[in-house]
This record gives structure tokens, C-alpha cells and sequence, in this order.
């Protein structure tokens, strides 16, 4: 897209994009500790635990993706002069509603992957009893 070309539509709409694909991997991710605590219960390997490192992976990698994203289209939207510092602010403070529940899946991913990594070799065994 050339400079002439850029709306605040059409940034927001690559916004709502990135967060549609950021919520796709993160589910993904949650999906895959699924079928790891499926072949954990299967196989007798611990492969629940193992996919706790790959949601908090997934889960951080796609808050810094997204964090990084909103700030580089605040920053073309000012240097194209489509909008003032003052929503650039609000932005900021106040992020579309999609963009945050994305982001507050992508912290819930992280957190809930760090649980699984740490302690996801005992729920198969608690629940066997």
C-alpha cells in the first residue's frame, strides 16, 4: 500500500486482521495442550507438561507481536498526519475492544501455559485415581 493510500480504516482493519491471526495461533496452542493431555493419558509420556512451554511461548510471542503492531500503526498513522498525539493517546490508553480481548487471551495463554509447564505432569496422575 502506498502512502496516499492509507485510511484509518484501512489501519484498522490490518489491525483486526493481525489480531483474527493472533487469536487463530492462540487457540491453536491451546488445542495442541489438549491432544498433549490426550496422548499423555494414552501413551503414559508426559507430553501435557511439554505443551505448557509452547502456550507460554505462543502466548508471549503473540503479546509482544501485538503490542509491537499497534505501536508501528500509531506511528504511520502520525507520520502521515492521519492522526493528532492526542489519539494517538487514547489509542494507547483505550485500545479497540477486539485488540484487547485478543491480548487478554494471548496473557490467559501464557499464564495458563506457564501453570501447565510447571505442574501439567500431575494433573494426568491425580486424575487416573
Amino acid at each position: 500500500m502506498s502512502a496516499k493510500e492509507i485510511t484509518p480504516q484501512s489501519l484498522f482493519k490490518e489491525l483486526d486482521r493481525i489480531c483474527a491471526v493472533m487469536c487463530v495461533i492462540l487457540a491453536g496452542s491451546w488445542f495442541f495442550a489438549a491432544f498433549s493431555y490426550y496422548l499423555s493419558r494414552k501413551t503414559g509420556n508426559d507430553w501435557f507438561s511439554r505443551s505448557g512451554s509452547v502456550m507460554c511461548l505462543v502466548g508471549t510471542a503473540a503479546c509482544f507481536r501485538l503490542g509491537g503492531f499497534l505501536q508501528r500503526k500509531l506511528a504511520t498513522a502520525l507520520k502521515q498526519g492521519l492522526a493528532t498525539v492526542q489519539r494517538e493517546i487514547e489509542l494507547v490508553l483505550e485500545p479497540p475492544h477486539f485488540y484487547q480481548l485478543v491480548l487478554y487471551f494471548g496473557y490467559a495463554t501464557g499464564i495458563s501455559g506457564t501453570a501447565i509447564w510447571g505442574y501439567g505432569d500431575m494433573l494426568p496422575r491425580l486424575l487416573a485415581k
